[in-house]
């Protein structure tokens, strides 16, 4: 056990210990090129920016009726209006009827006459 301890000693002792001028100038240079590629990384993220901005053109929303096939916008299922109040509509899914607001709704297709 005593020779062990002796030899962790002995490599030990090898090391070099930085002295503090080093460790300074070493933190400065690490600033350094901290502040170098936060301005490169910004200028990436001003020319992904521009390019993730796109014109969206709006089409204008049409005119529900009743009887006209609608689907809500977070769901796949088609259904026809059956009556139109205010700014609700009840949808039948077949199965189930629901009242949901006119703006939630996407348009399918003109219902039959």
């Amino acid at each position: 056990m005593k020779t062990f301890l002796r030899i962790i000693e002995i490599e030990n002792s090898k090391r070099k210990k930085a002295s503090t001028k080093e460790t300074k100038a070493l933190i400065e240079k690490k600033k350094e090129v901290i502040q170098e590629v936060s301005v490169q990384v910004e200028e990436i993220r001003q020319e992904k920016k521009e390019k993730k901005v796109k014109v969206v053109v709006e089409k204008p929303k049409p005119v529900l009726r009743i009887g006209d096939r609608v689907r809500m916008f977070d769901g796949k299922a088609v259904g026809t209006i059956d009556s139109i109040e205010k700014n609700k509509a009840t949808v039948n899914y077949g199965v189930f009827t629901s009242k949901v607001s006119l703006e939630a709704l996407e348009f399918v297709e003109v219902g039959k006459k």
